[in-house]
């Protein structure tokens, strides 16, 4: 059976594991944007231990801002939370794969680069729970995905408020288990993943204990005692509501409720209770001759940051993938440079017993991409191998002498004999409007848009004639139309509204 273009057959699968590390963040950030420096709250305080950085990053926000105009503004500009987040991680080779958005719910996903060929059935799902269901201020959004063979759900979450609705809590969670569906058979809820990362605003609080008494046994730092009347630990322990997971003891002071610009609890209206957690859940028997694990490597709050009247907690985890699962694969032949004003063709091949579908289609990237939505263009990518074998011209290889290990890998001569073929040739024609520059070819699947390959940076560059005028029509033309379709575009998202 083959889901997510991926082999189930363990069989079929080379059972060894490797590491990957995965970075999750919730804060309700009380409809603000991004104030202070957010690196630290991202584990990327310098100094930065390279070695060490996540492979995978979930961003859970609630309360992000609703309001009209500001939604309207990100019909035509990206969210200020998303922006301040990308402006830090692309630093770090990280691009965002995929966000949804719930009124103030937001949950975004971030993998470093070298994993973006490794993703299959990237899939969202939301749940209102507000007004019995009707109303998106409360409720769950959740990115689903299989990595190197193992399925992750991530889900983040905004539950009923108060200390007396305890009970819509409890339902609320129930709701979103229930009603959240996803096409995998062997993943179609929340909880049938290998891997599942419950966090953002609960909204558990502290029962019997007044507000001074939870401060002074916080200043103790007596934290197991205040656990003992913990409303999460009391309905996990009946089975009401989140028995399916575990969450190690919080052993930081609770998250909620602070005054804004200061790292002091405001009690005169709110008992200071442990609002933002992170739960965890997987499955270590779902393969045959493979033993799946989870290991927590930290849990924790950011008490530094003061811009909302919650604190943001973290979490990280390392988890058991395959190193090396069947899928299904593209592989393009290294691109020599392309010119403005010609046709430009590219040669790629599939994995071994693979082949394209209908209405896969081929994306021209920035080189530097930093999301995996930002295709400059695209054309749809042919059902059938082109009649002809590449052509090497003569140039294509770097002698072997003055060859480095990455130059010899894209050497045109080497993926000849790595690969068979049959090969496929896709011709972007010259009226594409694009300015010079570095660019990526992306082969993506029309099931869930899953990227099957992605080629080496190549050279957009001036035709001869061009060059010749110093500069000519191509440096001002492209980028012209360029800029009135885009302003073109602002101007029909205005009209909708």
């Amino acid at each position: 059976m083959t889901i997510f273009g991926l082999s189930t057959e363990s069989s079929n699968m080379v059972n060894t594991l490797t590491d990957l590390k995965l970075y999750l963040l919730t804060w309700n950030v009380v409809g603000r944007p991004p104030i202070e420096d957010l690196r630290e709250a991202l584990g990327l305080g310098e100094p930065v231990d390279v070695s060490h950085i996540p492979d995978f990053y979930g961003l859970a926000l609630q309360e992000v801002s609703c309001k009209p105009q500001d939604l309207l503004a990100e019909m035509i500009i990206e969210d200020p939370w998303v922006v301040a987040f990308r402006d830090i991680l692309q630093k770090w080779g990280y691009v965002k794969l995929k966000q949804i958005r719930l009124q103030g719910m937001s949950l975004y996903l971030f993998s470093k680069r070298e994993h973006v060929t490794h993703i299959r059935g990237l899939q969202t799902s939301y749940t209102r729970t507000g007004l019995g269901g009707m109303w998106g201020n409360k409720g769950g959004v959740s990115i689903r995905f299989n990595a190197y063979g193992c399925s992750i759900c991530l889900v983040n979450c905004h539950l009923a408020a108060h200390d007396s609705e305890l009970q819509q809590r409890i339902d609320d969670y129930n709701s979103i288990i229930d009603h959240q569906k996803f096409v995998d058979p062997q993943t179609e809820n929340i909880i049938t993943h290998d891997y599942t990362f419950w966090f953002g605003d609960l909204n558990f609080r502290l029962d019997e204990f007044t507000a001074e008494e939870i401060v002074h046994l916080v200043e103790k730092k007596s934290f197991p005692q205040l656990l003992l009347k913990d409303q999460l630990r009391k309905v996990i322990k009946l089975g009401q509501a989140f028995s399916e997971f575990t969450e190690s003891p919080p052993t930081f002071p609770p998250t909620y409720k602070y005054n804004i610009g200061k790292s002091e609890y405001d009690i005169s209206k709110r008992k200071p209770a442990w609002t933002d957690r992170v739960l965890f859940r997987f499955t270590p028997n779902a393969y045959e001759n493979a033993t799946l694990s989870l290991k927590q490597l930290h849990y924790g709050c950011h008490a530094n940051y003061e811009q909302s009247d919650h604190k943001p907690v973290t979490s990280s985890f390392l988890i058991k993938v395959f190193s090396q699962p069947k899928e299904k694969k593209v592989f393009f032949l290294p691109i020599k440079d392309w010119r403005v004003n010609s046709d430009s063709a590219a040669w790629y091949t599939f994995s071994e017993g693979a082949e394209p579908s209908t209405w896969d289609w081929i994306g021209l990237f920035r080189a530097d991409y930093t999301s995996t939505d930002e295709h400059v263009c695209y054309i749809w990518a042919p059902v059938r191998p082109s009649s002809s074998m590449p052509v090497l011209p003569s140039d294509s290889c770097i002698p072997e002498e003055e060859q480095n290990d990455s130059q010899a890998s894209s050497c045109l001569a080497t993926s000849l004999r790595q690969h068979q073929g049959p090969w496929y040739r896709v011709v972007f024609a010259d009226q594409t409007l694009l300015i010079p520059g570095r660019y990526r070819l992306f082969y993506i699947s029309s099931e869930f848009d899953d990227i099957l390959g992605v080629s080496e940076p190549f050279e957009y560059i001036p035709s001869h004639g061009d060059v010749a005028n110093g500069g000519g029509l191509f440096g001002d033309v492209p980028l012209l139309a360029s800029l009135a379709v885009v302003i073109f575009a602002m101007i029909m998202l205005l009209l909708r509204c």
